[in-house]
């Protein structure tokens, strides 16, 4: 096939088309390929997938490996309400703000795509400046996949049960104004991540109803406001008078509900 069909091929079961010589991976019908080892490989290694992307190649291994084995519990609860100037609010009321990869690097990338549009189709050059536009957009991805990492087993590791909202991000991503925002958080790879590595680390994951109000809910008497629009941050509970973080309300209210069963 063309070069240009396909970014990825599939060897099905290794050792017949792609093995290890030493350091660097045979592939049947390429020969002896250098390879820059992320880590040492671990477990049966079942598959390997060759990928192109953003004009670097790469090899993914699926690799069988025993259950990981759970380590004591520590720390303690948490709730955790996800926002967008700030990652994430604890119920402690600490606030972990995002970096906003993709909207501190927007300014290049405007004018990478600037370039690729004025440059002629099929040519030399616009596959040069595609290739620049790709390199911009993996290396944001790189950046905020990095980030959650980091965040989500520092959380997994210190914690002993984490409470967040099973919110629907592919419903919130069809608001116009608030969609580009919500993908550079990555919401629901922050859960996504939370989910496989509680296990790991003893701890464990608690999703709450969407629907279950924690912004509009007083932590302090369970008053429930009736509407509290996106732009109020702080409010008074009409009840008893508490002011309140919206964020940090939200999270105690996350905890308090999990931890009532």
């Amino acid at each position: 096939k063309g070069r240009n069909r396909f970014n990825s091929f599939l060897f099905k079961q290794f050792g017949m088309g792609a093995k290890l010589d030493g350091r660097r991976l045979k592939l049947y019908g390429i020969g002896r390929v250098r390879v820059r080892w992320h880590r040492p490989l671990e477990g049966t290694i079942k598959t390997v997938r060759i990928l192109h992307k953003a004009g670097r190649w790469y090899a993914c291994f699926t690799c069988e490996v025993p259950e990981p084995q759970a380590l004591p519990e520590t720390g303690r609860a948490v709730g955790l309400d996800v926002g967008i100037n700030a990652l994430l609010t604890t119920s402690d009321g600490t606030k972990i703000a995002h970096p906003a990869f993709y909207r501190a690097g927007q300014q290049k990338l405007r004018l990478l795509q600037r370039k690729l549009s004025r440059v002629k189709p099929g040519s030399n050059n616009r596959r040069k400046a595609l290739l620049a536009v790709q390199r911009q957009q993996a290396h944001v991805a790189n950046q905020r996949q990095d980030f959650l990492h980091k965040v989500t087993t520092h959380l997994a590791k210190t914690k002993r049960v984490i409470v967040v909202e099973d919110l629907s991000v592919s419903g919130l991503l069809k608001n116009p104004k608030l969609a580009r925002h919500i993908a550079d958080v990555g919401w629901g790879e922050f859960r996504r991540m939370l989910a496989y590595k509680c296990p790991w680390y003893g701890s464990r994951l608690v999703e709450a109803n969407r629907y279950f109000p924690s912004s509009k809910m007083c932590s302090c008497c369970g008053q429930v406001l009736e509407s509290l629009p996106l732009d109020v941050r702080e409010w008074d509970c009409p009840a008893c008078g508490a002011h309140h973080d919206r964020d940090v309300n939200a999270a105690k209210n996350l905890l308090a509900l999990a931890l009532a069963g």
